[in-house]
């Protein structure tokens, strides 16, 4: 009966509709300075630097090949114009997601920093591929999904911060050694690092940022780590957050 019905199902392959995908990155040559930066960090080649086609005072631009992008959105990450603080025109950034544009990641997050209540309130940033964020959501802690932790560009850790959307991030990815898509794990501890661009910036407390790398069976992980996390906020002195937030703003 097995052997029957798993060739049943083999002959219908070809009749079955095909897996929706998400679309490809784009790019918006407003806001593109052909910086290379998308380009470098793409683990899939799927990003080429073209000669310019608008006219603009740049040599380049990015061409993304949408037969080889698969919307990781590490790209995103990488672009020096994705910016949550700007506020006098809209949020693009030279590229970004269709599925998930930038703006409306930093429309989460606002509304998320807005509802957390209480002490040591936390914003977690999880890749769709690592570990399950499915309960984690209390008055304290706010879960966002993104499809690779390498999409989040460190600015918006600043925002969070310095915003007083949350008391600490927590960047939540694949289990080392096996990210999905190859370096957003890396690129994203380099970029915390200060050793990549583009760079969190100095004025970030290091002590506010916490990254847990763990697969998606590995709740407890996150559970166990988040928890210490919120020990180790709590535990620091009266004032200091104020004092961070203030150091932020300068």
């Amino acid at each position: 009966g097995l052997a029957l019905f798993g060739s049943l199902l083999f002959a219908a392959l070809p009749w079955l509709p095909p897996l929706r995908r998400a679309r490809a990155a784009s790019v918006d040559l407003d806001n593109c300075n052909g910086c290379t930066r998308c380009a470098d960090d793409c683990p899939y080649a799927a990003i080429d630097m073209g000669p310019r086609t608008d006219g603009a005072p740049f040599d380049r631009q990015a061409v993304v090949d949408p037969g080889l992008c698969v919307s990781c959105g590490i790209c995103v990450g990488a672009c020096p114009t994705s910016m949550p603080f700007r506020r006098a025109s809209d949020l693009i950034p030279g590229i970004d997601l269709p599925d998930m544009p930038l703006r409306e990641l930093r429309d989460r997050v606002d509304r998320e920093g807005a509802s957390l209540a209480g002490k040591s309130r936390i914003i977690v940033f999880g890749c769709d591929h690592g570990v399950e964020l499915h309960g984690l959501a209390e008055a304290h802690v706010a879960p966002l999904g993104i499809p690779c932790i390498g999409m989040l560009p460190p600015s918006f850790i600043d925002y969070v911060l310095s915003r007083d959307l949350a008391d600490g991030v927590v960047l939540a990815g694949c289990s080392e050694g096996e990210c999905h898509n190859r370096l957003g794990i890396r690129w994203t501890q380099e970029r915390i690092a200060r050793t990549r661009d583009p760079r969190l910036r100095k004025r970030v407390p290091l002590e506010r940022i916490e990254m847990v790398w763990a697969s998606p069976v590995e709740g407890w992980t996150l559970r166990k780590r988040l928890a210490d996390f919120r020990d180790r906020l709590e535990r620091i002195a009266p004032g200091a957050s104020k004092t961070d937030r203030e150091k932020a703003a300068e």
